[in-house]
């Protein structure tokens, strides 16, 4: 079908930026671009006035959690809960509610709430007693559980000593590895199920103007087996039920790293929607846990040096396991000691097997001293960036770590001018993938409200901030010359917004409202 978009504003997002007042696509593929009068004067089988609306490429989130989300939609969500209380009533209230036979919980943050600290198994023990609960702090490295859970925790057979040095149980608490230990002890789920929580999530991606994710959800699913999952998408792809590109990184053990190199996709497919893309890695936590690796560690811990993942031998056997399989690593590296851990790895595993269309990437980049910036661009390691963490982090920056070493955070611009190429996430569920409010922090570096900023040298422009999401946002799947911009032959994934988010002051982009997500030139969503 030869489909039209006239009587607006397109933004290319092209090297030049090029403006157009029409789009149109056939076959998948953009077609057209050009005056509304040109395009009227083409024959076409559906044309759509825009009435000033803007047409952009479709957005892309470079670090989410698709299934996490989706699977949280179905438990219980403690984001903004103010207190330890507050959290336990909400426990305790949908306990009573669905008399479910466990609950699992994410989103408190000790730094928002009135105590100033976690909940522990005592607080939790006032939900339930007898219904097992855990409760996921917003970063996903901390959890919180009640005694009822612990048992079960404690009762799981095989239990390895540096996993169980992580749980606390006279408190509850359970930190890094630990923390998925709940997936052990509650009921698996079915194809089904799995299948309508994929439905779910692409259904709340697509009304966020999003066409394609870069997703870590191999090991989301208690007993789910990672390589059924991969099956399951590619049977969604071929059922025409996936509505946005789903680009996964993966999240294997070493022995399931062998295996994978059998069912990976073909390192040079372009059109699936579904692609297995880098090896996914964690090799430190959070700073809000104080369990991301620091070089100096925590000004309001002494003594605390972080929580690493690996050795830095198991970090590079990992890396370079996938330098010789020709596939990119994407490394979760908050802390500043991670991060430098990474850079040997890849360093090594470069001049040990060197691979010139290597693309691997540091997941947040959160600390990065001058140096290490350096060292990144010398090694060609790409940024997997998240500008709305700065609102709930700005609080505590200067806590964690003393106002120096804060200065070394979120350093985007910095990474611009020295080239190191960024892309734009969310790391949902962990912050909602609303891509205009991840811009807005981008270019304003200011929290929700307004009413703080952090490092504002540090800003990007308007148009750097798009192109996290669109242009930029293709580069670590090598897609750049096929999507990402708006130009003749690239894949017709398009987002309307009712603004042209040039024109418009930066505070206000959460506002603008999408009208409409194109996929491969089918509409998928419509307000």
């Amino acid at each position: 079908m030869r489909r039209l978009w006239y009587n607006g504003t397109v933004i290319s997002m092209d090297p030049g930026m090029t403006r157009y007042e029409a789009v149109g696509v056939e076959q998948g593929k953009i077609v057209f671009l050009g005056t509304t009068r040109e395009a009227l004067a083409r024959d076409w089988d559906e044309a759509r006035d825009l009435q000033g609306a803007c047409v952009l490429p479709g957005f892309t989130d470079s670090h989410m959690h698709l299934l996490h989300y989706a699977w949280l939609q179905r438990n219980l969500s403690l984001f903004g809960a103010g207190s330890v209380e507050e959290v336990v009533r909400r426990c305790r209230e949908r306990i009573l509610r669905d008399r479910p036979g466990y609950l699992i919980a994410q989103g408190w943050n000790q730094n928002s709430m009135a105590e100033g600290r976690m909940p522990t198994r005592r607080d939790l023990d006032q939900a339930s007693e007898e219904v097992p609960i855990c409760a996921l702090r917003a970063c996903l490295h901390i959890a919180a559980c009640n005694s009822a859970m612990l048992r079960r925790i404690r009762a799981l057979p095989h239990l390895e000593p540096e996993v169980l040095a992580k749980v606390d149980f006279d408190q509850g608490i359970l930190r890094e590895e630990a923390v998925h230990l709940y997936r052990e002890v509650i009921p698996p789920e079915d194809d089904q199920s799995v299948r309508e929580m994929i439905l779910l999530a692409q259904r709340d991606l697509n009304a966020a103007g999003i066409t394609c994710v870069h997703t870590d959800d191999l090991r989301t699913i208690a007993g789910f087996d990672p390589f059924r999952l991969i099956a399951l998408f590619r049977e969604m792809e071929a059922r025409g039920e996936l509505t946005v590109r789903i680009y996964e990184q993966c999240q294997l053990s070493p022995e399931e790293f062998e295996r994978f190199q059998a069912v990976r996709s073909d390192p040079g497919d372009r059109e699936s929607l579904f692609r297995t893309g880098p090896r996914k890695l964690l090799q430190d936590g959070s700073l809000g846990a104080r369990s991301a690796e620091m070089e100096a560690g925590y000004q309001d811990d002494p003594g605390n040096f972080g929580i690493p993942a690996y050795t830095e031998e198991e970090l590079f056997q990992m890396v370079d396991a996938a330098q010789r399989a020709r596939m990119d690593v994407a490394v979760h590296a908050i802390g500043d000691l991670a991060l430098r851990k990474v850079c040997a790895a890849v360093d090594r595993a470069e001049r040990e097997h060197p691979w010139p269309g290597r693309r691997h990437g540091v997941v947040h980049a959160q600390t990065t001293p001058p140096a290490l910036l350096r060292e990144m661009k010398r090694l060609g390691l790409q940024a997997y960036i998240q500008p709305i963490f700065i609102d709930a982090d700005m609080e505590i920056i200067a806590q964690r770590v003393g106002e120096e070493r804060a200065g070394h955070c979120y350093n985007w611009r910095t990474m611009e001018e020295l080239g190191i190429p960024l892309s734009g996430g969310s790391d949902c569920p962990v912050e909602p993938f609303d891509v205009l409010d991840n811009i807005r922090a981008a270019v304003t570096r200011k929290n929700r409200r307004g009413t703080r900023s952090c490092l504002p040298e540090q800003a990007l422009t308007v148009e750097q901030a798009l192109r996290l999401f669109t242009s930029g946002a293709a580069w670590p799947s090598h897609d750049e010359g096929v999507r990402g911009t708006l130009e003749l032959g690239r894949q017709a994934d398009l987002a309307v917004l009712d603004r042209d988010l040039f024109a418009v002051p930066p505070d206000t982009f959460p506002q603008a409202v999408v009208l409409e997500t194109v996929l491969a030139g089918r509409t998928v969503y419509r307000r």
